[in-house]
């Protein structure tokens, strides 16, 4: 609609004020429609900003790219009434599965309660966060797959002990997948429960000129065995072989352990002897020998029902409640003279070495006829080897040589003069080397 300007009169007094009528009208609307902007303003600014405020909280997934993620938890000390060591570190790393690498280490300490907080990269597929507390010597750790679910993770150390009473054998299973009569050689797998009812770490003391081994975690083995192979998911350390037997330098938290050892030993005729000593006892005791293949004989054994194992039947002997420091003197007679085709190098690389593994901590760690084999991931649980120390440094042969004599004098095979004799001058070796 158009608007019709008033018409021009003559300058007289009666058009003048006419004018300034018209004048004043256009004024008035002018400030009506400046006071309505004004009280519009403020609500159509709090409507924009109600609008922005919803799209930024509103952005599709794909524009989302963290590229931190917070990690949180906290450590505690399970040792009763003992603290957490002063600055703890905590570390975190992530871990590329398929390249088996650690692409990152990030590190910080917890505070006075526990405490810690890391900033680690996103991950990208087929990586994962392990995190690890460090004391210097244990070293517990948890694997995080997705962070969004594990939104805690705690851990737990233990003040050390070197004393070994806490520490126990559960159970111990030995199988011979194979006996070779041309060779008279037998191949061993054995299986091993360990626990520790403690509340504190077992670490031996390697650095302790009196260092016994009474003091260490030790298994006997025949005399003579070979090819030696020590499995293991106790955190990380060495094997010192004796010839009666292997150390363990690892460190054994509370809880339960296992270990899976394999080896070969010849025999004598047709005649296999094994003292067997359980220096931490056994609360049970199995050996499984193919049938028709000998006879078995132990203190405390009893032949019980047959087994079959991947189409080989096996007899079975049992005994249970051995106290430590027991030995079984283990006799295994009427085995197979030579003649037989060789079997037994070919039989540690094979698929069926595999699957006795598998059924020696299947059948004889968990104490049942239908042996399986439950396959671990890295995230859930890592399985460490153990090396076995072949060329060591001198300090760490002397101790392993302290540690034979002392198993020696301990089964009686040494005089009391000359194990004294011969201890003394491998601890003063010990010390030299040391300096």
């Amino acid at each position: 609609r158009t608007r019709q300007e008033p018409k021009q009169s003559p300058p007289n007094c009666k058009s003048k004020q006419k004018s300034n009528v018209y004048a004043n009208m256009q004024k008035s609307r002018t400030k009506q429609a400046s006071s309505s902007i004004a009280m519009v303003g403020p609500l159509a600014m709090c409507v924009l900003a109600a609008i922005l405020a919803w799209s930024l909280t509103h952005i599709p997934a794909y524009a989302q790219s963290p590229t931190t993620t917070t990690v949180a938890g906290n450590v505690v000390n399970g040792t009763d009434g003992a603290q957490l060591p002063d600055d703890l570190e905590v570390f975190l790393l992530v871990i590329d599965e398929e390249q088996e690498a650690i692409i990152e280490r990030i590190s910080t300490t917890v505070d006075s309660a526990g405490n810690f907080t890391v900033e680690a990269p996103s991950l990208s597929e087929g990586q994962f966060y392990r995190v690890v507390a460090d004391d210097g010597i244990y070293t517990p750790y948890k694997d995080i797959i997705d962070p969004s679910t594990q939104t805690n993770t705690s851990l737990t150390v233990f003040d050390r002990t070197t004393s070994l009473e806490q520490v126990a054998v559960e159970s111990y299973g030995v199988v011979f997948p194979v006996i070779e009569p041309s060779e008279r050689t037998i191949a061993v797998l054995a299986a091993i429960a360990l626990t520790n009812t403690g509340d504190e770490v077992y670490v031996a003391d390697l650095a302790d000129p009196a260092l016994t081994g009474v003091k260490l975690l030790r298994f006997n083995l025949p005399e003579g065995y070979s090819a030696l192979n020590v499995e293991s998911d106790l955190p990380s350390g060495n094997v010192m072989e004796i010839n009666t037997g292997f150390a363990l330098s690892n460190p054994v938290p509370p809880g339960e352990w296992d270990l899976v050892v394999s080896y070969t030993a010849t025999y004598d005729q047709n005649t296999f002897s094994y003292p067997f000593r359980l220096p931490f006892g056994a609360a049970r005791v199995s050996f499984l020998l193919p049938e028709g293949q000998g006879e078995l004989t132990g203190r405390g054994l009893s032949k019980g029902d047959t087994v079959v194992l991947n189409e080989t039947t096996y007899v079975q002997y049992e005994g249970t409640d051995y106290e430590r420091g027991s030995q079984l003197d283990v006799l295994i007679t009427d085995l197979p003279s030579p003649g037989v085709g060789s079997q037994l190098f070919e039989f540690f690389g094979s698929i069926q070495f595999q699957i006795a593994l598998a059924v020696t901590v299947g059948l004889l760690l968990a104490g049942t006829l239908a042996a399986y084999l439950v396959l671990r991931s890295p995230q859930t649980e890592a399985k460490t080897t153990s090396p076995v120390i072949s060329d060591t440094t001198d300090r760490a042969e002397i101790i392993r040589q302290i540690a034979a004599l002392d198993m020696q004098h301990e089964a009686g095979d040494i005089s009391e003069a000359d194990y004294i004799q011969q201890r003394r001058d491998l601890v003063n070796s010990a010390v030299d080397a040391d300096d």
